[in-house]
């Protein structure tokens, strides 16, 4: 069974993916459920893309924890949603952000 992390990092993640696919060339999760679902991808983007941005090196940033908690959120509930059974999620950046 595999189990899937999610954390946040500057440009990684959250969902973070240790297989490399060479049939794909890129590094996924290793479970196609979540490597080939569209939805939960694009969330996983949305989500990289929104705490990536707030590493600006010119001006202090805020972060919206709201926000990035309630993304997290929707990206575990449907990580739960397609489980077959095969993966575990362990939510790492959800306790990150509300000890923030």
């Amino acid at each position: 069974m595999r189990v899937i992390k999610i954390e946040l990092d500057f440009l990684i993640g959250p969902i973070i993916k240790d297989v490399f696919d060479t049939s794909k060339m890129e590094i996924v999760t290793g479970v196609s459920l979540i490597d080939n679902n569209n939805e939960i991808n694009a969330l996983n983007d949305e989500i990289s893309t929104l705490y990536s941005s707030f590493y600006e090196y010119d001006n202090p940033c805020k972060l919206n924890k709201e926000k990035l908690l309630s993304l997290l959120e929707k990206l575990i509930s449907l990580l739960n949603k397609i489980n077959d059974g095969s993966f575990i999620v362990e939510d790492l950046a959800s306790p990150f952000l509300k000890n923030l």
